[in-house]
């Protein structure tokens, strides 16, 4: 099942995105010579039948993707009729926009999907809360085990809480990723909590609280903010309109963005540890255990990996798209483009970057598996 749904996953997920540069190409009248999901040896293919047409391609290795365009920056003659539908003959924002769609595609795909499981009345836990620790921030505020979350609301330096509506919290799931992306900031939040129906209250967790948070331990325990165990009665059906779900699904797109970017900053910065990066041997358990938990779990579990991945598409690295587009930066500011022999360079930097993290990735897999 695992590997049927991690498969299932790319084929959707690398097949968007490479869309995403496939259309915007062929609309901006660049011939695209080859559409592959996959690296390698070639499994499947479907040839061109005319000159400027597409081979579509599904080949061996399982992990990425890419189009290939009519480009002759490697030397290639070509004619002054092919050079109109060369990529590497067409104007800036041309190139730069075609770059940019296949990340872009990602998000549009996430956004839909999550509309859609918003639309499906997915079941849902309250957010009530368990005991919390001892030591943790929410016992010292005096938080304790059945109090239900009724409003969050993320507070900078201009906002008081006396003064501020709090946003209404009807599920955990919205609960935390409004923690997550709020601890992040670092800024401090206030809930408003009902006791077993007697009545509202408002407990303020402090900035200089949160800043006080191991990244690498774990941060809803540190907040004291546990759901309680699971429970038929703490179990409801989600129903919104058309326009409600769009928003829902445009804030979650926004926040989970958020939280991932800040993730990889706390990475880099040594806030959070590298054994948190998870390599495809662990994304393919996930996509097992979110398939055999239903189409709706599913379709969250595409959502997150699809905004994951036009995230790290983004990324300032030669070999992907984010590198691309700060070569284009590089061009428009000074108006000529990176030398090619800099280029080369700097593809084979990054690339070893690209294999540094997937080696790491894979030994966390692998150490993940054998520690049971």
């Amino acid at each position: 099942m695992s590997l049927l749904a991690f498969l299932i996953a790319i084929f959707i997920l690398v097949g968007f995105h490479e869309f995403g540069h496939f259309i915007t190409a062929k609309w901006c009248g660049i011939t695209v010579e080859r559409f592959s999901i996959g690296f390698g040896p070639v499994l499947w293919r479907k040839k061109p039948v005319r000159a400027n047409d597409t081979e579509f391609v599904l080949s061996l290795i399982p992990l990425g993707g890419y189009v290939k365009m009519l480009d002759n920056r490697n030397g290639d003659f070509l004619s002054e009729e092919q050079k109109l539908r060369a990529f590497n003959h067409q104007v800036l924002w041309k190139r730069s926009l075609v770059v940019l769609a296949g990340p872009l595609a990602n998000f549009l795909l996430a956004w839909v999907l999550l509309a859609v499981l918003f639309l499906s009345s997915p079941i849902q836990v309250r957010p009530i809360l368990s005991a919390p620790g001892i030591n943790s921030m929410a016992a010292e505020l005096g938080i304790v085990e059945g109090d239900e979350v009724r409003g969050f609301l993320e507070l900078d330096s201009t906002m008081t809480e006396q003064i501020i509506q709090t946003e209404s919290i009807q599920s955990w799931n919205r609960l935390r990723w409004k923690l997550l992306k709020t601890v992040f900031t670092k800024n401090g939040f206030v809930l408003e909590l009902d006791h077993e129906g007697k009545g509202l209250y408002r407990v303020q967790f402090t900035s200089s609280q949160i800043q006080n948070i191991n990244f690498q331990g774990d941060l809803f325990g540190q907040l004291g903010l546990i759901p309680s165990k699971t429970d038929v009665d703490l179990l409801f059906n989600l129903d919104v309109d058309i326009p409600t779900a769009f928003y829902l699904a445009t804030e979650r797109v926004f926040d989970i963005s958020y939280v991932s970017l800040m993730s990889i900053k706390s990475l880099i910065t040594g806030d959070a540890s590298i054994k948190q990066i998870t390599g495809p041997i662990g994304i393919a358990g996930m996509a097992g255990k979110s398939a055999q938990s239903g189409i709706v779990a599913y379709f969250g579990f595409l959502s997150l990996i699809s905004i994951s991945l036009g995230l790290m598409n983004l990324l300032p690295l030669p070999m992907l798209d984010g590198g691309q587009l700060v070569f284009d930066a590089w061009e428009l500011v000074t108006g000529s483009p990176i030398s090619e022999a800099f280029r080369a360079l700097a593809v084979k930097v990054g690339l070893m970057g690209i294999i540094l993290v997937t080696c790491i990735a894979f030994y966390n897999d692998f150490l993940k598996i054998f520690s049971g």
